[in-house]
């Protein structure tokens, strides 16, 4: 299997460790900074362009995994779509709901486009989920709260390129509210920027009520003074706290006081990232639709619009 990628910074670095630890073949790389692909030549000895249409030319890669800035994603995976590609394109699916549009549109009924919604493959998101399906009942209400800091990223507070951190970094816990709860129906949200420096906001909180009467709520800030995660979920027969995020002390008990399991999770991440890679691997060779994929990406981004113009408006957003 020989994949291509377009965006060789964090997050395909990441891609491509992965890709080299689980032996998939790297057939090249695209981005358009000098020294990132100096490192990337003389680390993977592959062949490297600083054009990506033309690395998929010539390459003619199974599969192409892109991972620049949301703002660069619609014009690409469209490209490589059109072009009969195979697509794991980075979350969020655009930098707005338009862009969003566009690229379901044109990967709707290919079974080509996978988004990565990488907690979809992260162990403990998976444990909770399997403990929902057989012993927990259904969700009432979750929540998750993250107090951070402005990532160190050229573009990430810029709106017309991140979006804004919730478009670009919350869509991780919308997808798994989504994942958990099913479709959501109405939004209430607000938003603030308190630093000068960006034109996104960095504090915002949110509710969502989902169709079938459940309710999580999603609180997070980027101007944090500490650092502090945790996250959770009461369900009608049963509870789930997290002290943490990808790792950290959980609990997961049912009614009668009973503990199911408990312990501090942790694994390397890069574990969530290659079960991934394998599941659109599969949907390659099988050209099967991934798990995840651009409907899952469009009710994102949906969710995302209306949280933004809830709290433009200051009122409740009905989703249609």
């Amino acid at each position: 299997m020989r994949i291509g990628l377009i965006g060789a910074g964090n997050m395909g670095q990441i891609h491509l460790r992965v890709m080299k630890m689980i032996g998939v073949e790297v057939a090249g790389v695209c981005d358009i900074k000098p020294d990132i692909l100096e490192k990337v030549k003389k680390e993977y000895k592959v062949p490297v362009y600083t054009n990506y249409q033309e690395m998929l030319e010539k390459e003619s890669p199974d599969g192409v995994i892109i991972a620049t800035p949301p703002h660069l994603h619609r014009e690409q995976a469209i490209y490589a779509l059109k072009k009969g590609f195979y697509v794991l394109l980075e979350k969020p699916m655009g930098a707005n709901l338009n862009d969003a549009i566009a690229i379901y549109k044109k990967a709707k009924r290919t079974n080509r486009l996978m988004v990565a919604f990488s907690l979809r493959f992260h162990g403990l998101f998976l444990k909770v989920k399997e403990y929902l399906e057989k012993d927990l009942g259904d969700i009432l209400f979750q929540w998750h709260i993250a107090l951070g800091r402005l990532p160190y990223n050229e573009w990430i507070g810029s709106k017309d390129k991140s979006g804004g951190m919730i478009n670009e970094n919350a869509v991780h816990i919308i997808y798994y509210f989504l994942w958990y709860a099913g479709d959501i129906k109405k939004v209430i949200g607000k938003c603030w920027t308190l630093n000068e420096s960006v034109d996104i906001e960095d504090n915002a909180v949110a509710t969502f009520i989902h169709k079938n009467g459940a309710v999580s709520t999603i609180m997070q800030t980027w101007t944090a003074q500490h650092r502090w995660r945790k996250w959770g979920l009461q369900a009608t027969q049963g509870t789930v706290t997290v002290d943490g995020y990808l790792e950290g002390e959980y609990t997961i008990s049912k009614k009668e006081f009973q503990i199911l399991e408990k312990g501090n999770f942790s694994e390397p991440v890069e574990k969530m990232y290659a079960r991934q890679l394998r599941h659109f691997i599969y949907s390659i060779e099988s050209n099967e639709k991934p798990i995840v994929n651009e409907v899952d990406g469009l009710k994102v981004h949906k969710v995302v619009n209306a949280l933004y113009r809830s709290s433009e408006c200051g009122r409740v957003i009905t989703l249609r």
